[in-house]
């Protein structure tokens, strides 16, 4: 999804036009201006640093021309509240599901990129050693080029031959 930063006023800082989407961050609930050409796109909220997600224009419209929020006292009985014909709550309701499925994915991306960083230690674990075991394979045959040497020098005293190079 795409992302816009720097779009994110507070109400109180800058004067809302009509180009404007007004709408609260689903996280601490403060209030956020940005132009319209921001719909859809990804914003930080400048209170919490949450990464919310700029809704439609007629969305937020609609919820900005709704009256302040009375108490909620359940009841199964009570029609939902409608505005225009949109049930603001049931987007509400979807609002929340949506957030909970953001932080769900969030989760998820630490503990993919938490094993990813797991494997890239482990792997530099093993690439160091190999470095370790190609000094060794060096010395082990320094050494034994040096014992060759030895023992073709005294190879005229009877010793019998052996292979110049050790088998791999």
């Amino acid at each position: 999804m795409a992302r816009k930063d720097n779009f994110v006023q507070q109400t109180g800082e800058a004067d809302v036009s009509s180009r404007d989407i007004l709408f609260e961050c689903p996280s601490c609930g403060k209030s956020l201006v940005v132009d319209e050409s921001a719909e859809g796109l990804i914003v930080d909220c400048p209170q919490c640093q949450t990464n919310v997600i700029v809704p439609p224009r007629t969305l937020s419209a609609a919820v900005k021309a709704e009256a302040p929020p009375e108490p909620v006292v359940a009841s199964l009985t009570k029609p939902a509240e409608k505005v225009g014909s949109i049930d603001v709550a049931t987007l509400h309701r979807r609002l929340d599901q949506l957030t909970s499925q953001l932080k769900e994915l969030q989760t998820q991306w630490t503990e993919v990129t938490s094993r990813i960083a797991s494997h890239i230690n482990e792997v530099n674990r093993d690439l160091v050693g190999l470095a370790r075991l190609e000094t060794s394979h060096k010395q082990i045959l320094k050494e034994w080029n040096q014992v060759v040497g030895e023992i073709a020098s005294a190879s005229a005293s009877g010793i019998p031959a052996v292979p110049e190079r050790p088998v791999k």
